[in-house]
């Protein structure tokens, strides 16, 4: 079917000339105005510094107490790099289970530490902003609670403890920083009173730029600046781990975003959405991490069998309500691995969407959301009846008793019929693009002109363009599996009356086979093949003409 989005925005109607007027388009469209030094200074620091510092020199048994994903993960290894860069043996790591615990810091956990590992000190990375009676029982304990996390702050939960969070921070770019890059924030201003080998700072820069782009944080000006350093600190670094892990990504020395977000990242992610995250740090510790390498591998591809069967079953329950403005949909799915679904689904009929394991005592899930809509404040709507919730604006974590259910879906869906009333908009799909581009513009001096705004993603988006050109033939790609047509390939006439294939991912088009011509909305990326280079161009929509 063409036209997938409803909305073809253009960003710009600037038809550029040449490839500086394009790069003068691209940055206005994002308003962006790049960081060259990042500085965070002294706010909300200077105490945790100074505890922290304090427990480091008095020899505390300091508990590390991390989320599961990506971002807790790298942030739990840097505290480790650290610690073992500065000799420092006394602390442990602490990662839930993301299946018997569920999102956050619980306080069976805190006592645990406590009673049983003698932590004195605990300090959370990427959770914890909510940890009210948690902090309450440390304080009561005599043990130390320290808080370092980026999460929206909901006021009535917030810890009566040491907090590091970007989000007091004053200068709105600073607010997004993720959990990791607040973490390299804490260890870079803690390390002028440790000696520390200068070669950590490119290993922590890698964790906190695989981190920045993984949580899908908007790259700002900051975070772009942090990601683009941690994207050239991942290929430089000299850690086994990260050349392990490359190479099981199978990337070489050359890596950008992409290879982080979509070969790397799920990598690490998998093996929390399946296992124990647990496994990802001692990963990172080992001097033979190699065997978990391996496994990382497994774990990623039984996690696309699994998020497949479940964007399946949830698509199928979507399309039966079709008049709710949201999807509230459970089942006996993978509660590690709904989140990633509930991103396609959100996708797929525009709507924010809630996909949860549906359990006799407890259902736990994620939320993932659609431009300009709050999925944390929809939750907020009904936080009397959640368990736990937590998150972003775009995405977060949820648990609720299953009476309960109806409750809350019935107040998020008030809250987004609301939403909706004040802007209709939000519920017609739309793609922006940056600009209409001339055909004599598809050669790969295109790439040459983009290739130093990188890294694109969330908040500074891959440039797409829209392009209309005449359709020289179609042909379908197999699943090597089925047998089945599942990706589409365009022939174009491009530059010079070249040939030029557009590929439609996970698209089998049919209606394009019989067009003459077309436009299209495209991104572009350089494809090595057999040390050939070539530009290649990803199709995101179409819309016949003729």
């Amino acid at each position: 079917m063409s036209r997938r989005y409803e909305n073809w925005n253009p960003r710009s109607p600037v038809n550029p000339r040449n490839f500086e007027e394009l790069r003068q388009v691209i940055f206005s469209n994002r308003h962006f105005t790049p960081t060259e030094a990042l500085s965070y200074g002294n706010h909300g620091l200077a105490d945790v510094l100074q505890v922290m510092s304090k427990a480091i020199h008095d020899g505390k048994r300091i508990a590390l107490y991390a989320d599961y994903d990506v971002d807790g993960t790298m942030s739990c290894v840097s505290w480790i790099w650290f610690f073992k860069a500065i000799g420092y043996t006394n602390y442990i790591s602490y990662i839930p289970c993301r299946f018997k615990e569920g999102y956050g810091v619980n306080l069976n956990a805190v006592k645990h530490l406590i009673e049983e590992e003698g932590a004195q000190v605990i300090i959370t990375m990427d959770t914890g902003i909510t940890a009210n009676e948690e902090a309450a029982y440390c304080r009561e304990k005599g043990v130390l609670f320290i808080c370092t996390d980026h999460h929206k702050i909901q006021p009535e939960k917030m810890p009566d403890c040491f907090i590091l969070n970007p989000k007091f921070h004053p200068d709105q770019a600073y607010q997004e920083l993720c959990g990791c890059g607040i973490t390299f924030v804490l260890l870079r201003s803690l390390s002028s009173q440790f000696k520390v080998p200068n070669s950590l700072w490119i290993d922590l820069l890698a964790l906190a730029g695989m981190a920045t782009i993984c949580d899908v944080v908007p790259l700002n000006s900051v975070n772009h600046r942090l990601a683009q350093l941690g994207v050239r600190a991942i290929a430089q670094s000299e850690r086994k781990v990260l050349k392990l892990l490359r190479k099981g990504a199978h990337e070489g020395s050359r890596v950008d975003e992409k290879d982080v977000g979509f070969r790397l990242g799920p990598r690490i992610n998998a093996v929390g959405r399946l296992g124990h995250a647990q496994d990802v740090i001692d990963a990172f510790i080992e001097e033979d991490p190699s065997i978990l390498i391996s496994s990382m591998g497994r774990c990623n591809d039984e996690r696309k069998s699994i998020q497949k069967k479940i964007y399946e079953e949830a698509k199928a329950r979507a399309s039966q309500n079709s008049s709710s403005q949201i999807i509230f949909e459970g089942g006996d799915w993978h509660p590690g691995v709904v989140g990633i679904a509930a991103s396609r689904v959100s996708e797929e009929f525009w709507k924010p969407s809630w996909l949860f394991q549906k359990g006799d005592k407890l259902c736990k899930g994620s939320a993932r959301s659609i431009p300009g809509f709050d999925v944390t404040d929809a939750m907020s709507a009904a936080s009397e009846y959640f368990e736990k919730f937590g998150g972003h604006a775009a995405a977060g974590g949820f648990s609720f008793l299953p009476e309960n259910l109806e409750r809350i879906k019935e107040r998020i869906e008030s809250f987004a019929r609301e939403a909706k009333s004040k802007d209709p908009t939000l519920w017609s799909s739309r793609i922006d693009y940056d600009c209409e581009l001339s055909l004599d513009h598809l050669t790969l001096e295109l790439l040459d002109a983009m290739s130093d705004m990188k890294p694109f993603g969330h908040g500074f988006e891959e440039p797409k363009f829209k392009i209309k050109s005449q359709i020289l033939g179609v042909r379908f790609l197999n699943d090597k599996e089925t047998g089945d047509p599942r990706h589409t390939v365009v022939t174009i006439k491009g530059a010079a009356g070249m040939a030029q294939r557009v590929l439609f991912f996970n698209r089998v088009e049919t209606e394009l086979s019989r067009a003459k011509e077309a436009a299209f909305i495209v991104t572009a990326s350089r494809n090595n093949y057999r040390n050939q280079v070539s530009l290649s161009l990803e199709g995101r929509d179409f819309d016949l003409y003729s």
